[in-house]
This record gives structure tokens, sequence and C-alpha cells, in this order.
């Protein structure tokens, strides 16, 4: 019963998720519709590892050619969702290219299950697979099985380098971009992606190790089998409910990019135009606007945005969000060293300067000053000489 439920444990995750993606609104997002694909991968590959430790010989081997299509499938999915999320707005076909790999050793090692005798196969699965101690005369056919095999770990472990620096790469290009875009980044931004991506490093490593070590070694004991389940289960736990959670993507950003109008510019030089923008910071409080956005700025300049952003990435050196919670953290040090407004609350102050929400404005606060904003507030009442 316990064996049983750590064999099957990733499989009940993943299809958990499969169908709660597939039952929300995937028809809108295309992301989450991505998602819900590579869950039903990861499925098909925690499915072939329970035929195999339960030992279920004959399904195993049918499956075998399915396990290969499958786990050679999930890295380019996941990074094919990582492109959806951050760089583009519709399913692009090019992209299957990264399933050719897949493809070919899935049908390779079924032709050649096809073109084995039952002994053949028999002895395949119990000396290359089982790695029983049982003296056998390797055919030609188990042999170029054995090459297509270990062709496959070799795949994966090059997708794995792959997938993490060119996935990483693109979530920091968006990231980035949503900075320089919007001043709230609550929900917009995706750093759990980075996150994820750092643990695959060690469930991937994981997963090449169990490989070379071989399932096999796990048969007979249940608490070994329970370290990768449970690992594997908890980040296909996370994956599944972070990016059930992810609503915003690219394809926001590019909407509200296009949103903007930009008519009736002037002519301003560098100079002209870092004095606008200041004046449009320090008297105008424009800061204030939780919903503001790039191109709101660069329409009371009258100006292109593209170089109010330039401006602000070359002369501050940070990006516009960056540059936009300063102005908030500073009006919010006023205020809450302001007798009169002691007893205002934290939500209050919050809302005053521009945050969206509370959360945003204690993480802010505490990056930029290193103290909490209540912290902050005790530290200047405690001070000797204020007056």
């Amino acid at each position: 019963m316990v064996k049983d439920l750590i064999i099957y444990t990733p499989m009940y995750v993943t299809f958990f998720w499969t169908i709660v993606l597939l039952l929300s609104n995937t028809k809108k997002n295309k992301a989450k519709r991505l998602l819900s694909v590579f869950m039903i991968f990861a499925f098909l590959v925690y499915l072939s590892h329970a035929l195999f430790f339960k030992q279920f010989e004959k399904a195993y081997l049918i499956f075998d050619s399915i396990y290969i299509l499958a786990s050679l499938s999930v890295y380019p999915l996941y990074y094919w969702y990582i492109k959806i999320l951050t760089v583009e707005t519709g399913y692009t076909p090019k992209n299957l290219r990264l399933f050719i790999p897949a493809v070919i050793l899935s049908v390779v090692t079924a032709l050649i299950y096809i073109l084995m005798k039952p002994q053949e196969r028999f002895d395949y699965l119990h000396h290359f697979l089982l790695k029983n101690d049982t003296q056998i005369s390797e055919t030609i056919l188990m042999q170029s099985q054995k090459i297509v095999f270990i062709t496959g770990r070799i795949v994966f472990a090059i997708q794995v380098i792959f997938f993490l620096i060119f996935g990483r790469k693109l979530v920091i290009q968006y990231n980035k971009r949503v900075a320089n875009f919007y001043s709230n980044l609550e929900s917009k931004t995706i750093v759990w992606v980075n996150f994820l991506l750092s643990s695959f490093v060690i469930t991937s490593i994981m997963s090449v190790v169990f490989n070379i070590i071989g399932r096999y070694e796990f048969l007979d004991s249940p608490l070994l089998l329970l370290i990768p389940s449970l690992i594997f289960s908890v980040m296909l736990f996370s994956i599944g409910f972070l990016g059930y959670m992810q609503n915003h993507s690219v394809l926001e950003l590019v909407s509200d990019e296009s949103k903007s109008i930009e008519k009736n510019l002037k002519d301003f030089n560098h100079v002209q135009l870092k004095e606008q923008l200041l004046n449009l910071f320090g008297k105008d409080k424009i800061y204030k606007n939780s919903d503001l956005k790039i191109t709101q700025v660069s329409s009371k300049l009258q100006t292109n945005r593209t170089y109010v952003s330039n401006i602000i990435n070359s002369d501050f050196s940070c990006s516009f969000s960056d540059f936009v919670n300063k102005y908030r953290i500073e009006e919010a040090k006023k205020m809450l060293t302001d007798d009169l407004l002691k007893n205002y609350s934290m939500n209050y102050i919050s809302e005053a300067v521009g945050f969206g929400s509370l959360n945003t404005f204690i993480r802010v606060f505490k990056e930029k000053e290193g103290v909490t904003p209540g912290r902050f507030r005790d530290l200047q009442k405690s001070k000797p000489d204020r007056v």
C-alpha cells in the first residue's frame, strides 16, 4: 500500500493539474493550455515508471517507446511554455522542431521492438533494464535498442543544459521589459519560473543520476524510491499551482503597449526632456497613480516612450518601475515621520503613495531601506533628537 502510494503520487499530481488546467479558461490563455499538455506528457512519464516498478513487463515493453517520446518532450514543452509567457503571442509551428529527437528516438525504439522476437524483448528487459545477472548472447537488435536508450539519456542531459540557459535568458529579458513599462509589477513578472528552472537543474541531475544507477535499484526499496517520488511530486505540484496562478504574459504586455497613441509629439532635447520628467514626478507627483505605465508618462510629456525609457535607464541607471518606486518610497518616508499621520495605517500610506498592494509596499520598502515601513516608523519615534 505504501509502495503503491509512492509510485503513483507523481501520476496523481500530474493528472490533477491536467484536469484543473483543461477546465480553466485555456482558450484565452495559451500558456495554461500548453502547460496542460506538459502535464499530460509528465503523466505519461510517470505512468511508464509505474508500469516498471509494478513489474507489468509486457505492458512496460509496449509502453517503452511512449516513455521515450514523453520523457524527451517534457523539457521542450516547458521551454515552449516559457516562450509563450515571455516572447511569443501565439503557437509558432517552428517550435515543433524541438520535438524531433523525441519523435525519432521513439519511432526507432518502437520499430526495434516490433522487429524483436518475444524472447529478445524478454532478454533485453531482464538483462539491460533490470540488470539481472543472466548470461545471454546479445543480438544485433538488443544492442541497437541499448544504443537508442543510451542516446535518449544523452539527449535528455543536453536538453537540461540547453533549456535552462535559454529559458532563464527569456525570463530575464521579459522581466526587464515589464519593469520598463509598468510601475507596479505585482503578478506581472514571472520570477517563479526562474526559481523552477533552477530547481529543475537539481531534479534533472537527479533524473540523470537515477538513470545511470538504473531504476532497477529502486525496485525492492520503497524508502529509496520515496526520495525521487517526493521531490518530483513537489516540483510538479509547484509548476501546476504557479502556472495556474500566472495570468499575465507577453500577450497582455503587447496589448498594453499597442494601446499607446503617440501624437502631437514635442521636439525635446535630452536635457529638456529630463527636466520635464523630473518636474512631472517631483511637482506633479504622477507616481501616486497606482496603475502608472510609461506610456502615460510619455503622453504627459508629449514624447516617445522609448525616449523616456532611455533617459531613465541611462541617466538614472534603473528600470521605470524602480524609478517610480524611489519617489513612492520617499513620499512614504515623509508620511511615516509625520506626527499628524502617526495613527494612519500602513494600508492607507501604501495606497496614498501609489503602491498597488500593501505586500508590494512592504517588500519594496524593505528592499530600499533595509527595514519594513512599520519598523522604520518605530525607529523614527525612538530617536531622542526628534522634536
